[in-house]
């Protein structure tokens, strides 16, 4: 980090090497009566019943959408496939350390919702400025600075299904961590883009620094930290096609892509739906999981204690 430093809580030590994320670079991060009812009596004066019009008729309730994602391996994957006419979405200027909540911003606009990256960023993100939690319950920095640190695919879960319960859409996230490549590939071919945790130019980076969080939970890091949404695949030349919020819509060696997905921990999110899918909201167990605020109502609550 150069612009901003993470602050956190009294038991926290600000280490000095440096670890890039997303862009940026962020310092490394280390922490050691209801009122009783009368008792008068009253005569009772029996009267004719009244007949009373039958009640009206509610429908019942819908039941809430699911989409089965169970990625049927008996079926064979063509040698390739590309989703049409998806768009990246460049993260820079405004969050040179977002790439997450942006790749989420870019699937969200191509699936036919109209979602600003940074409206999505201040609005609808857990975020944490403090090192309270680790990266896989907010947003550790600030997404808007170098100095962001990041999250894990959990917090882009909450996000997604916090923007689908703003608009009452039926739609959610699905954390779906640890599938292999063909697995995604899969999903791509039901036309549903993947965002995929990587790392910046595919550079090889393993998790090797750890912080103790705020709440006492251990974490690791990765230098040179990524996200993008990956949309197509051809297995003959062997490349996929990604929506890296950094460079634009490009392709990279599959193989590479797999080997630095693997690294990175198999992270990635897909979206249920899109803004054709007819029905209702439904709170989903991601938004019953966030434990911190967004940008916006952290500013809210600032505002309010003034």
């Amino acid at each position: 980090m150069h612009s901003r430093l993470i602050t956190l809580s009294a038991a926290a030590l600000i280490m000095t090497s440096s670890l890039v994320s997303c862009g940026g670079s962020a310092s490394r991060v280390r922490e050691v009566s209801k009122t009783p009812p009368s008792q008068n009596t009253q005569t009772t004066i029996p009267t004719t019943a009244v007949p009373t019009e039958p009640s009206e008729i509610t429908e019942p309730p819908t039941e809430p959408f699911s989409l089965d994602i169970t990625v049927d391996t008996s079926k064979e994957l063509p040698r390739s496939y590309v989703i049409k006419d998806f768009e990246t979405v460049l993260q820079e200027p405004e969050l040179p350390t977002g790439c997450e909540v942006v790749s989420l911003a870019q699937t969200l606009n191509h699936l036919g919702f109209d979602i600003d990256k940074v409206e999505l960023a201040d609005n609808f993100m857990p975020i944490d400025y403090e090192g309270a939690v680790t990266m896989k319950q907010a947003y550790v920095g600030d997404p808007k600075s170098n100095n962001g640190f990041g999250c894990n695919s959990p917090v882009i879960v909450q996000t997604a299904d916090k923007y689908f319960a703003s608009i009452d859409s039926p739609c959610y996230g699905a954390d779906i961590t640890g599938h292999d490549m063909n697995e995604l590939y899969y999903h791509l071919t039901m036309n549903r883009p993947v965002i995929v945790w990587i790392t910046m130019n595919l550079s090889e980076s393993h998790p090797n620094y750890k912080w103790t969080a705020g709440n006492g939970e251990e974490f690791w890091f990765a230098d040179y930290q990524h996200c993008a949404t990956l949309y197509g695949y051809d297995l003959d030349q062997g490349i996929v096609y990604v929506a890296d919020p950094l460079k634009g819509n490009t392709t990279y060696s599959a193989d590479r892509f797999s080997y630095i997905y693997e690294i990175m921990g198999k992270q990635a999110v897909i979206i249920c739906g899109d803004s054709s899918t007819e029905g209702h909201h439904v709170t989903t167990d991601a938004e019953k999981s966030v434990v911190m605020t967004t940008a916006s109502e952290k500013r809210q609550q600032q505002n309010n204690a003034d």
